[in-house]
């Protein structure tokens, strides 16, 4: 009997612990998207992903339930300087922190389901530390992959290159995306549009 409790426990901690892994970016060959655009060498391009991507890339599938998320590579091949800002994007963004926010595991509740059943059976109070530990580790490398994925706001110089994901508010199929460039050198604004 006492082995069987200690091969459960074993079990459970192996099979219970909370991991994040992130997905990849995709390319930055703007020729190589579906919703690509070039306005005098300045080349967007977006890629809006829906739940099954969404889930690829961020390892978890609460970004599609709360948010649009939205590629954007910009290959800036003009001789001007232009400025990127998510404010100038017509529809309401999050910041990377505040997804990863609704997004991570609930490190309490977990430790608090083993610690419960580790006051029937003490080994069970192992993998609850663990999982618990376990949890936090994955929700602070879960934020840090969300922002190390956004796009910043920032300038394009010429021959520059930008990209990113951009969190927005919910979109359906048919709707508009507009972003707006500065140009830097000149009294000149750029407008790019894309509808999902």
């Amino acid at each position: 009997m006492k082995n069987l409790v200690y091969l459960l426990a074993l079990l459970i901690l192996v099979s219970g612990c909370a991991t994040y892994r992130g997905g990849r970016l995709p390319s930055v060959d703007v020729e190589s998207f579906k919703h690509s655009q070039d306005r005098d060498g300045l080349k967007v391009a977006v890629k809006f992903y829906d739940a099954r991507e969404s889930k690829k890339l961020f390892g978890v599938g609460c970004v599609a339930e709360n948010f649009q998320p939205v590629y954007i590579v910009v290959d800036n091949r003009s001789s001007n300087s232009y400025d990127f800002k998510k404010r100038t994007i017509n529809k309401g963004s999050a910041p990377a922190e505040e997804v990863a926010d609704k997004c991570k595991f609930n490190t309490a509740g977990r430790a608090a389901s083993y610690g419960v059943a580790g006051l029937i059976i003490w080994p069970l109070l192992i993998p609850a530390v663990v999982d618990g530990t376990g949890s936090a580790r994955a929700n602070t490398r879960m934020e840090d992959d969300f922002v190390y994925k956004e796009i910043k706001d920032e300038r394009v110089a010429p021959n520059g290159l930008l990209n990113g994901i951009v969190f927005l508010d919910k979109m359906k199929d048919g709707e508009e995306l507009a972003i707006r460039f500065s140009n830097l050198d000149k009294d000149e604004i750029k407008l790019f549009s894309f509808i999902k």
